[in-house]
């Protein structure tokens, strides 16, 4: 009590303290309640909009799904359309071709993959369209030389084909045996003439089955024909029962893909968002228990007190929030984050980071950041990260794993401050996949597709190096020019896929007669070169050539029986000062010397002269 102040004074002042202490829990606790209701209720709104948004994404992955199985069908019959163009097969080829396709795994809706043709029949204007060859096997009883004019469906699909000139897929509809199928169907021309139609027979059900797939968790999805085409089938998520209350309902989605009509329809039943559609009950019952605490702590402590502890509270909550908020992001991106102080000291590392370099968040956390990275290590001599002269891009570099394997990463680097404190930022993704696809890219461009053997711009530039380090390390080197002598008259007599055969067969061969360190490339065609370097002496050359036409020269097997070649080889010895240009000209000519004198050997091109 003050100084000077009387027993009724205190006592009045007081009075005055509780009263203005049970008002304000009073009007804490009305204010809480009413904060609490609010909070409830955008939390509420806050559930269903992410439901709403989750099921949206649900409806697009579906959607997605559905064209993407569509469109596999219609590539798997382009692809069948294809077969047929190139040659006219054999059922056993069709066959070993349909095998190949793996229908089973990769296209479980197609029935039988036929070959159709098509007959006038004894009646003017009437047409006949037997099924001249059919596969898989297990199709092959009920479809093989059957007439389908009989069945509706199936001639009405081809003669639309016929119509449109292009790939046909025609709507469920029941054949003669009362059963639903599809047909997917195309015209196929050989020569600029028409032979007939590539055609796959499809169970409507099990193509529904293979376009919905499992929903997601809650969700009952079918799938039809058109906008009002009966249901061909539904699946249903984890958790998902057609007996429950249905919550959302997407309006029908009608799709065109490739050309037909398709109509996704999806439910979301209680088990998709079950906290989504009932009063937030937990966030406004602690709300309300808060708030019931707050008032208690007035009433006990006095205003000042609890206000003064109030705001504080609130100030903490808010701040662990708000570094909540900020680990979380953190933790859920799939991107690697590590953060680093101005010398390139590692500060913090997400479970990404940990994932990604195989080391915990503990273990990095004061470790160099070039450790991981080597592309930013900083030096003691530098100014630390300022010094990384990086633009505003991601570059791919090479990372360090704990085990001390590398993986290829796209980094990107930025910095920002806090609390006038620098502070870098190092954002990496596994770049493995696109390095991989970048190196395929380069092979294809480099090399043959066919023999897998360097192609005329990689020999081209490995000719150019070669002749260079000739010169400079005066040492000679060789090029063997070759033809194949009777190729044509294999792919005349045996086809194609037997002359590719002979091809494959022929660079096989001579990659195992050349020294380790020669190169075989093809140029086109049936034309090969040998770049052979470090030569002691021109015999090497000539033993090289030697090995090359007995190799080439024994029979290969092919499909249809064994199919001999010869091998034309030119050899050309390079000059001091000679260009590579010059050198394949050179073998180039003494191939066709070699030819000229009655093939399957080789002949030296004649020395330059001056």
């Amino acid at each position: 009590m003050r100084k000077g102040l009387t027993f009724e004074a205190a006592k009045e002042q007081h009075r005055k303290r509780g009263r203005s202490l049970i008002f304000a829990a009073i009007a804490a606790l009305a204010i809480g309640m009413t904060l609490s209701f609010v909070g409830a209720s955008a939390w509420g709104a806050d559930r269903q909009d992410a439901a709403q948004a989750r099921f949206l994404d649900a409806t697009a992955t579906q959607r997605a799904r559905v064209a993407d199985t569509v469109r596999a069908y219609r590539r798997m019959l382009t692809v069948t359309r294809g077969f047929f163009e190139v040659a006219d097969p054999t059922p056993a080829q069709f066959a070993r071709f349909a095998d190949s396709l793996e229908l089973t795994d990769a296209h479980p809706a197609v029935i039988g993959l036929e070959f159709i043709e098509r007959h006038r029949a004894n009646t003017p204007g009437v047409w006949n369209y037997p099924v001249a060859m059919v596969a898989p096997i297990t199709a092959a009883p009920t479809l093989l030389h059957s007439d389908l004019a009989a069945d509706p469906s199936a001639s009405e699909a081809l003669q639309q084909a016929g119509r449109n000139g292009g790939l046909t897929m025609t709507p469920p509809k029941a054949n003669p045996y009362r059963q639903m199928r599809m047909q997917l169907v195309v015209p196929v021309h050989r020569d600029g003439r028409f032979v007939g139609w590539a055609g796959a027979t499809l169970d409507p059900s099990i193509l529904a089955r293979e376009m919905l797939g499992t929903p997601s968790t809650g969700i009952l999805a079918s799938v039809r024909w058109g906008a009002q085409g009966a249901v061909l089938g539904t699946a249903a998520g984890p958790s998902a029962s057609t007996g429950d209350e249905r919550e959302i309902v997407s309006p029908s989605y009608p799709d065109v893909i490739d050309g037909t009509p398709w109509t996704v329809d999806l439910v979301a039943t209680k088990a998709f968002a079950p906290d989504a559609f009932r009063y937030p009950w937990a966030p406004f019952a602690s709300g309300a228990a808060v708030t019931l605490v707050i008032a208690m702590v007035l009433l006990l402590l006095g205003r000042s007190r609890v206000a003064a502890l109030d705001l504080a509270t609130r100030l903490g909550i808010d701040l662990a929030a708000s570094e909540a908020r900020a680990k979380a992001v953190m933790d859920s991106a799939v991107e690697a984050i590590v953060t680093a102080d101005a010398v390139g000291h590692i500060e913090s590392a997400n479970p990404a980071a940990e994932q990604l370099f195989s080391w915990t968040e503990s273990e990095l956390v004061g470790r160099p950041l070039g450790d991981l990275i080597p592309a930013l290590a900083v030096s003691q001599e530098s100014g630390g990260l300022h010094d990384v002269r990086w633009e505003e891009r991601e570059h791919m570099v090479e990372a360090q794993r704990k085990d001390t394997s590398t993986v290829p990463v796209d980094v990107s680097l930025t910095s920002t401050s806090v609390h006038g404190v620098e502070m870098f930022t190092v954002i990496a993704r596994d770049a493995t996949v696109r390095k991989l696809h970048e190196d395929q890219l380069e092979h294809q461009a480099t090399h043959d597709p066919l023999t897998g053997l360097a192609n005329r711009k990689l020999f081209d530039e490995l000719l150019v190096r070669a002749v260079y380090r000739a010169e400079r390390g005066r040492r000679a080197l060789a090029v063997l020019y070759m033809d194949l002598d009777g190729f044509k008259d294999v792919n005349d007599v045996f086809g194609h896929q037997a002359g590719d055969r002979v091809l494959t067969e022929t660079a096989r061969r001579l990659e195992s007669v050349i020294r380790p360190g020669d190169i075989v490339a093809r140029l086109g065609g049936d034309e090969f070169v040998v770049l052979c370097e470090n030569l002691a002496s021109p015999d090497d050359a000539e033993k090289i050539a030697t090995r090359v036409v007995q190799a080439v020269g024994q029979p290969i097997a092919v499909a249809a029986g064994v199919a001999t070649v010869t091998a034309s080889v030119g050899v050309a010895i390079g000059s001091l000062g000679e260009s590579a240009a010059s050198v394949v000209a050179r073998a180039d000519e003494a191939m066709y010397r070699t030819k000229q004198d009655g093939k399957a050997g080789y002949r030296f091109a004649n020395a330059i002269i001056g």
